[in-house]
């Protein structure tokens, strides 16, 4: 298992031993048991039974938890007595509902128009190719050529800024999120959490472990100097510009005694790591399969041409956009790039489906194997997004049989900002198709669908890729 996850491979090495063994499967190292859940039903009942839930919802106490996050939302437990008042805080803070939806609405827009000014400043580049807005020989409109790992890292940075400190972050403040989040991935991936937990003195050697520990840690000191000490050193009682000074307020009311800086930070924290890996994700997999699958590209366009046409897309646009929706799905459905979520401790021995789990243990949820069962999904290793539509055209519930996709987890640490996540990829998604066509690159190769075209890490990443944006307009 080590070798495995020395090399980057765990999530495929994993695969083979759920094929071989079954829903739940359990290894050794030489301190550790670690089990992992194969199955979308093994890691409903682990994470929301009643008898189980309490039992193996805690994280275990590694360096990313006790020493980079500590106070905040993601890795610490439920156990923990101000766990449950930081979540609540946080969603009250993003105010996901009523005038807040406009707020962030608005604030999405001016980045989206900002994007789109961005890709139109760009040298173009000479194709051949038509526009699907014009048809076959109807002539292609300006065609440029673009980073897109690039472009949307930038672009959702400084959404994220602006969610955190009120305001667009300048260009040097963009580099200290992106460096955390380079340094964190690093660090957080099954990989050398596995080892750095079974070998806990490789943090002082010497070498790679000390090196991305060291990182993590400049990284982080960074990044909470540039969103919280400047936000709170301008920030006006009473006046809140984003989360920093709406946690800033909260910590003067009373009863609000817990709530130090250190759970400020833990947040700040929280929405890089949580908001932004995911987001990029999502929208680097979905481009890049539309390149490879055209014909859905197409249709995501006449669905958005009928119902929005040319005015900007609206959050609640996304009920009247179903295809659309089961395109976004499908990604989070088969590229899974969190392919283990966040790493799990069951606190005492606990009995799933007839096993043992040992306390102590650490328990993955395998999405990456879930999410590919072919009991589940019919033809799984395909891009199908039709599967999450009935034969009337609209999306399935939740509570179909078929859905049984658990991308933002399940139970008491299911991701707290998913209605946030989906809807800002819902608005780039809609807001780029409507205004380009994306095509494979003309100067670059394009990267193929192939399991070595993603990184490892806390989530996995695709290479960096080139494609093409295509006016329609």
């Amino acid at each position: 298992m080590l070798r495995a996850a020395e090399s980057g491979t765990l999530h495929l090495e994993a695969e083979k031993w759920a094929a071989q063994y079954g829903d739940i499967v359990m290894c050794s190292t030489p301190n550790q048991k670690i089990v992992f859940l194969n199955s979308s039903r093994a890691i409903r009942e682990a994470f929301t039974a009643r008898e189980l839930e309490q039992v193996i919802n805690d994280r275990p106490q590694l360096f990313t938890s006790t020493v980079i996050t500590n106070h905040d939302i993601v890795m610490a437990s439920p156990s923990d007595a101000n766990w449950s008042k930081l979540r609540k805080l946080f969603h009250s803070s993003i105010r996901f509902y009523g005038d807040g939806v406009e707020k962030i609405q608005s604030m999405m827009h001016i980045e989206l128009r900002r994007l789109t000014e961005r890709v139109l400043a760009m040298d173009t580049v000479t194709s051949a190719r038509t526009s699907s807005k014009g048809g076959e020989g109807g002539g292609g409109g300006e065609e440029r050529e673009v980073n897109m790992s690039d472009l949307l890292s930038d672009s959702l940075m400084c959404v994220l800024g602006m969610l955190i400190t009120g305001k667009c972050p300048d260009p040097d403040v963009v580099r200290v999120m992106q460096r955390f989040d380079h340094d964190f991935n690093a660090l957080s991936s099954p990989n050398t959490l596995s080892t750095l937990a079974t070998f806990p003195f490789m943090r002082y050697l010497p070498g790679f472990y000390r090196n991305v520990c060291n990182a993590a840690l400049r990284s982080r000191e960074e990044l909470l100097h540039a969103l919280f000490t400047k936000t709170k050193a301008t920030r006006v009682p009473g006046k809140p510009r984003g989360i920093v000074d709406t946690l800033l307020d909260e910590q003067t009311k009373p009863g609000a005694d817990w709530l130090t800086d250190s759970h400020i930070h833990g947040v700040i924290m929280d929405t890089i790591i949580a908001a932004y890996l995911t987001s990029r994700e999502t929208l680097l997999d979905l481009f890049l399969y539309l390149q490879h699958h055209p014909d859905v590209m197409r249709r995501i366009q006449a669905e958005v041409d009928q119902v929005i046409g040319e005015r900007m897309p609206q959050i609640e646009d996304r009920n009247a956009l179903p295809y659309t929706e089961a395109v976004l799905l499908e990604t989070l459905r088969l590229s899974s790039f969190l392919p283990f979520g966040g790493a799990h401790e069951c606190r005492r021995d606990a009995i799933l489906q007839n096993y043992r789990l040992p306390g102590g243990s650490i328990v993955f949820a395998n999405y990456w194997v879930a999410h590919r069962d072919p009991e589940v999904f019919e033809d799984p290793q395909h891009f199908r997004p039709e599967r999450f539509l009935d034969d009337k055209g609209h999306v399935i519930s939740a509570a179909h049989p078929t859905r049984h996709l658990l991308s933002f987890g399940v139970g008491k640490r299911s991701c707290p900002g998913e209605t946030f996540a989906r809807s800002r990829v819902f608005l780039y998604v809609t807001t780029l198709l409507q205004q380009f066509d994306i095509l494979p690159p003309v100067k670059h190769p394009l990267l193929p669908l192939r399991r070595d075209s993603w990184e490892s890490g806390l989530v996995l990443q695709l290479k960096p890729y080139h494609c093409v944006l295509r006016r329609r307009h």
